[in-house]
Order: structure tokens, then sequence, then C-alpha cells
């Protein structure tokens, strides 16, 4: 395995976790003992700070962890392979069911309290699962730069 492709997937994908983790350790909880407005002007403000670099972080990874498989051998280029495959469903699972929720929390039009409370509940899990996904695709990445 090329460390030129290590070292960036292994930065970029540290961070994504840690980023990912830190929401749903910190922001969630907070999240969920608030009122509907403060709701989403928290959230509305979470995502702009985050919107521009988890991506950029997941892009980096994902293009370094390809690259790490196809210059790896054995077990680390399967390693690789799968946690490349992880990031990749990271990507689709995020742009196809959690963007459309974030858009329409963070749109300044009127909701039914019952419908945001529907929309927090379902972001919330989509985000657990995206912070468990990350935690064991970074996992594999490291195993993978060991093995």
């Amino acid at each position: 395995m090329s460390q030129w492709w290590a070292t960036p997937m292994l930065l970029s994908g540290g961070l994504f976790a840690g980023g990912v983790v830190s929401i749903a350790w910190e922001r969630v909880p907070a999240w969920q003992t608030t009122t509907i407005s403060d709701f989403r002007m928290g959230f509305a403000h979470t995502l702009r700070r985050v919107d521009r670099l988890q991506p950029a972080l997941l892009s980096i990874c994902l293009v370094s962890t390809i690259g790490c498989a196809v210059t790896a051998a054995g077990a680390a280029r399967s390693l690789a392979a799968l946690a490349a495959a992880a990031l990749l469903l990271l990507l689709v699972g995020s742009v196809a069911w959690l963007v459309p929720i974030q858009r329409t929390l963070k749109s300044g039009t009127q909701l039914p309290a019952a419908a945001v409370d529907g929309l927090r509940a379902r972001w919330r899990r989509g985000h657990l699962i995206r912070t468990v996904a990350a935690v064991a695709q970074f996992t594999l990445a490291v195993v993978a730069t060991i093995v």
C-alpha cells in the first residue's frame, strides 16, 4: 500500500468519522431538548459549518481509499476495497436520505410541529446509522494499513 494514498485516507477518514461522532455525541442530544424553533435555528447553524467540510473529507477519503485498494495487495487490498465501498454507501445514503431532510429543516417554510418532530427523528436515526458506518469504515481503513 502506498504511503501517498494511506496518509490522506487515514487523515481525512479520521476527521470525517470524528466529525460525525461529535455531532452525534454533542449536538443530537442537545437538539432533542430544544423547542422546534430553537432546533431549526441550531440545526441550520451547524449545517452551515459542516456542510462544506464533511462532504470534502468524505470525497478525499473515498478517492484515497480507492488509491490504497489499487496499490495494495492481499488482505490490505480487500479491506481497503471494503472501506471504499462503505464510503460510497455513506455518500449515497447521505445524499438520498439525509440531505432532503436537512434541506426541508433548513428552509424557512412553516411546518407543523409534528412534521418537524418527525423529520428530526428521521434525521437523527439516519445520522446515527451514518455515525456507526463511518466509525466502522475508518476501522477497516486503519486495519488495512497495518495488515
